[in-house]
């Protein structure tokens, strides 16, 4: 049946259908948007933060069910009626893809459309199954579970798109499989960087060698933390706040610090001079004491302070110490840089500049004829 030919006083009552559950779609959605919260919230069912999530859930929830209510009453009134079903609507007519299997109908975009909700549908249960099963789990950390959920993201798409296609349109997926093969042959050289990109996300989600949480230095000391790992690109955010689009293959192959990947704790350091003829014992333990009273240092390991070198104008120290949270160096570093300034005035240690004596030497031969 061609798409112009439908339209008959017959099919009327099919249209009417239509804009009934389309009726009954936009009051449960109105009712959603404005009374869902409130309800959960009076029965102690809302979690803080999760509302929005809660509402998509909801959404999609109410698309699957009014899409089974018009194909079940769509189906009872055509065969009461005797009429055509709206479903059976030709938008592509299947002369156009000769003796093949594939046919494209209204009841084909459905089918589709469904499918894709259901795969959200998949997607969002499952990320809540496994926040909630592993949120007490010392084992695994945020950064598993951001892997897991996308892996299975992908898996669940994956065969979503199958079935779609298939089941939908009555496409062969196996002869799709092969054609896309041949494809990749043909393209795979201006698509290179993007596969490379794309791979790369693979082996991140994978090997777990960076993962969502992590604190990493990239090349040029840029110190980020990874926010997101997508399929062809990574967010990563800056100290100062700056969101970083990397490409996955960026991660992979440069030579990219995980301060996170070993240890909870980080070892740093800080410089200092001081005045040549200072009393060094006296900077030792001022520089020790200052590391050891801020509160983010790990007061379980070894505070450490070395006589580094003799400078050109002033002794250099060293201040080793071990943070916790790598992510606040920067403050940890100013915090106790503040405190050495504080306490070398008290004990009247100075920090030297650079500075220069001239020696100024009379010449003898002009001051001999001059006599």
């Amino acid at each position: 049946m061609n798409f112009l030919d439908y339209f008959d006083y017959d099919h009327i009552l099919n249209i009417s259908l239509i804009g009934v559950v389309i009726l009954f779609w936009l009051i449960a959605n109105n009712w959603i948007n404005k009374k869902l919260n409130a309800f959960l919230k009076k029965r102690d069912w809302l979690v803080s933060g999760r509302e929005n999530n809660l509402k998509a859930l909801a959404k999609n929830i109410l698309f699957i069910f009014c899409c089974i209510l018009w194909f079940s009453l769509e189906k009872l009134i055509s065969v009461a009626f005797s009429i055509n079903r709206i479903m059976d609507l030709e938008i592509l007519p299947k002369s156009w893809f000769g003796n093949s299997s594939i046919q494209f109908t209204i009841g084909s975009i459905f089918y589709i459309i469904i499918i894709i909700v259901l795969a959200k549908l998949a997607v969002s249960f499952f990320r809540i199954l496994i926040y909630r099963s592993t949120k007490s789990k010392s084992w695994i950390d945020e950064g598993s579970r951001y892997t897991i959920v996308q892996l299975s993201k992908y898996f669940i798409y994956t065969i979503a798109t199958i079935v779609a296609l298939q089941g939908g349109i009555g496409i062969d997926v196996t002869f799709l499989v092969a054609g896309s093969a041949a494809l990749f042959v043909g393209i795979g050289f201006g698509l290179q960087s993007i596969l490379g990109d794309v791979f790369s996300g693979i082996i991140l989600l994978f090997d777990g060698s960076i993962k969502v949480g992590d604190v990493v230095e990239m090349p040029g000391e840029e110190i980020c933390k990874v926010e997101f790992i997508f399929i062809r690109t990574s967010q990563l955010k800056t100290i100062e706040g700056k969101m970083i689009i990397v490409p996955n293959s960026g991660l992979t192959k440069e030579n990219v610090v995980n301060w996170s990947i070993s240890d909870k704790v980080t070892r740093f350091h800080i410089d200092v001079s001081v005045a040549y003829g200072t009393d060094t014992s006296l900077v030792k333990d001022t520089l020790y004491k200052c590391a050891l009273n801020h509160p983010m240092v790990d007061k379980n390991r070894n505070i450490l302070v070395l006589l580094d070198d003799f400078g050109e104008y002033s002794l250099k120290f060293k201040v080793f110490f071990w943070v916790k949270n790598t992510w606040e160096i920067i403050n940890i570093k100013s915090d106790i840089r503040y405190m050495i300034d504080h306490d070398f005035k008290e004990n009247g240690i100075k920090i030297p500049f650079p500075q220069r004596d001239l020696h100024l030497m009379s010449d003898y031969r002009k001051d001999n004829s001059n006599h």
